[in-house]
């Protein structure tokens, strides 16, 4: 799409702001939490899947394959353990967990700038977040899951539940920086890859599973682009006047684009991929950092934003930061390693571990 909307002649420009959910809002990886819940071994199996799905988004980038399609591979998994959509539901419902500070920013900045969630996410999570933070569900975006609509064969369903164990038998894929094709792997793991390619592309082709994994169409990479344009286009906005939050792959190309655009592209507690697509980051164990410069976006846009992040207080060595030196703010470009380090150490104290192991 073109960016070059423009608002009315003598008209304030409007802007809007537009956040990924994980990450910048909340702690979970709901699709994680819920392979845990409802699959033997799921944090492990979902492990894997999550770094077969960067495999095939980041280095070999299969035709029709966005980062964060990690969510069609596991719903044949779910309806082979009988899981049902009030199961997700209900489960979801109860795990939310809020970065500190984010349901007040999500106030703040909605009550300045029209406001939306973009989130790979399936829709039960994001409902719940709706229901406690009352953000409205017209302004989200995410990825629509249905289990219940499926009807699978029981043989079907023991295959897949076998399929479990034999994923578990593979090690985690390992994908080393500037890797860009099978080739690159260890044997082992091309091993793991080629195992994981024959199991989704071949053997489900043909079966209720390999329905559902065309069916599911996650909301990340290109369709959180794609979701973002929507937007704009809704709204009659153009790029420069966009504020982006994101923290992972599946933020790559809103990120990328909003930067090109000369709107805001914020990393917030981001990973690798999130650091090299965006203009900004901030690592905090808290929102009230988005809320600051979304602030200043609303009042006087990209020069404000600009104007708060040179001025952003750096901590000091050895002393224990206080007030707003407890985020680190800056201009990827010029600071990419402290502001690296300073994101892993607070994805890490704010995700946890096993997330941060994800990416």
């Amino acid at each position: 799409m073109s960016a070059g909307l423009h608002p009315a002649a003598g008209a304030a420009p409007q802007r809007v702001f537009v956040t990924d959910c994980e990450g910048p809002l909340t702690k979970n990886d709901n699709a994680q939490e819920i392979a845990e819940r409802f699959i033997p071994g799921g944090a492990e199996f979902f492990a894997r899947l999550s770094k077969y799905d960067d495999f095939l988004a980041d280095v070999i980038r299969r035709p029709g394959y966005n980062a964060g399609d990690t969510l069609r591979l596991l719903p044949p998994f779910l309806k082979a353990f009988a899981v049902t959509d009030r199961d997700v539901e209900s489960f979801s419902a109860e795990r939310v967990l809020m970065v500190s500070g984010a349901l007040e920013m999500l106030d703040e900045v909605r009550a300045l700038l029209p406001t939306f969630i973009v989130s790979t996410s399936y829709t039960p999570y994001l409902k719940a977040l709706c229901s406690l933070s009352g953000f409205p569900m017209d302004d989200v975006r995410c990825t629509d899951l249905s289990l219940d609509v499926w009807e699978m064969p029981e043989d079907e369903k023991a295959w897949l539940r076998a399929q479990v164990d034999v994923v578990l038998e593979q090690g985690i894929i390992g994908i080393a920086e500037g890797a860009a094709s099978a080739a690159d792997l260890s044997p082992v793991d091309q091993e793991s890859a080629a195992m994981l390619d024959d199991l989704f592309w071949r053997r489900m082709d043909g079966r209720v599973s390999g329905a559902m994994l065309d069916a599911v169409r996650p909301v990340g990479g290109g369709m959180k682009l794609a979701a973002l344009e929507g937007i704009m286009v809704a709204e009659q906005v153009r790029g420069a006047d966009v504020m982006y939050a994101g923290d992972s792959i599946t933020d790559v190309p809103p990120l990328e684009a909003v930067r090109a655009w000369g709107g805001i592209s914020l990393s917030f507690n981001g990973n690798a991929y999130a650091l090299a697509a965006a203009e900004f980051a901030a690592a905090s164990a808290d929102a009230e950092v988005t809320a600051e410069l979304a602030r200043a976006f609303a009042t006087s846009g990209r020069d404000g934003v600009l104007e708060v992040v040179r001025a952003w207080p750096k901590p000091t060595e050895g002393v224990e930061p206080t007030g707003r030196e407890r985020a680190y703010v800056g201009v990827v470009q010029e600071e990419l390693q402290a502001l690296a380090e300073a994101s892993a150490v607070l994805r890490r104290s704010v995700r946890g571990e096993r997330v941060a192991r994800l990416g």
